[in-house]
């Protein structure tokens, strides 16, 4: 483990496509939107940059080259997760 752990770190750098960006740009503007007219906590841009991370980051977890659709549907799902927590 320690090994797949080093190697991920030094040889894996995945990159976002302009597909998956415009995906997770649209996720964050109906996620704000929302979250203004129902009055609960806002979103921020850090709610944005954070997903950006855990969709490079899932990607790095398989040793990818590129962030994929799976890998952004996984950042959408927790943040969605997370979102509808803080908002209960």
């Amino acid at each position: 483990m320690k090994k797949y752990i080093i190697y991920a770190r030094k040889y894996i750098h995945p990159w976002l496509n302009d597909d998956e960006k415009q995906r997770i740009t649209d996720f964050y503007a109906d996620i704000r939107k929302y979250s203004s007219q129902s009055g609960g906590i806002p979103i921020s841009v850090r709610h944005l940059e954070s997903m950006l991370r855990m969709a490079e980051a899932h990607a790095k977890m398989n040793l990818r080259e590129y962030v994929r659709s799976e890998d952004v549907n996984v950042a959408i799902r927790m943040l969605l997760e997370s979102f509808l927590q803080s908002q209960k």
